[in-house]
């Protein structure tokens, strides 16, 4: 896969083998930059970049990625995360395993009417509810760390389970990890399969183990690393 950015000169060619960086030190084409892959994200379609095979075939990945910049609260328990969570647990039920959650919710539904039975006002209670709804009753959510980076490779974890996304952009992480801990996300990224791109508004020179870099200098040079 691979990802033309049509105020680029370069494209981004993305590997099973390193990952992508792209530094960006002029402020207007970063945030034009991160403004499109928004776009993408949120399910809409923008003209100045797309993604293709190395066919030329143009992949749609309209609400297939997603972008991370607030490292200090990173939301793993996210609405998109935990309803893959939830379809994964639904998909691993067997008919034996639904009747018998279909059972125990029958016997609760009959306890509670009949306590209303007791309450003198005009409810409802709702007796039709599917498998997906009974599941999403016991609130399963991720157990998330204290460490940035514990945190990142159980973002890893969860897109190898999961498979919610095709890429994730990581945006100015740079500023919070050492090179070692930039490094061991990288290994297990390329370990698990996980395409990352890691976007930053400044520039870090000379490239990391496992990096391919792109820099776009405040005058609109690129170069290529």
């Amino acid at each position: 896969m691979n990802l033309r950015v049509n105020y680029f000169n370069n494209n981004i060619f993305l590997n099973d083998s390193n990952i992508q960086v792209v530094e960006i030190e002029n402020k207007k084409m970063f945030y034009k930059f991160i403004s499109d892959l928004y776009l993408i994200k949120n399910g809409d379609y923008t003209n100045e970049l797309y993604f293709y095979d190395n066919q030329n075939e143009e992949i749609n990945l309209q609400s297939k990625i997603e972008i991370y910049i607030n490292f200090f609260d990173l939301d793993l328990n996210s609405k998109k995360n935990l309803n893959s969570l939830n379809k994964k647990i639904i998909n691993n039920l067997s008919d034996i395993d639904k009747q018998q959650i279909f059972n125990i919710y029958k016997k609760m539904y009959k306890s509670v009417a009949n306590i209303l039975k007791n309450i003198d006002l005009p409810l409802i209670l709702n007796e039709d509810l599917i498998i997906d709804d009974i599941i999403k009753l016991f609130k399963v959510s991720i157990n998330d760390k204290n460490d940035l980076l514990d945190n990142l490779l159980l973002l890893i974890d969860l897109e190898s389970v999961l498979k919610t996304n095709e890429i994730l952009f990581l945006v100015n992480l740079k500023q919070l990890l050492s090179k070692e801990e930039l490094e061991e996300l990288y290994k297990y990224a390329i370990y698990n399969n996980i395409t990352i791109i890691l976007i930053d508004s400044q520039s870090y020179g000379v490239k990391l183990n496992y990096e391919n870099k792109l820099i776009i200098d405040n005058e609109l040079e690129e170069f290529v690393l």
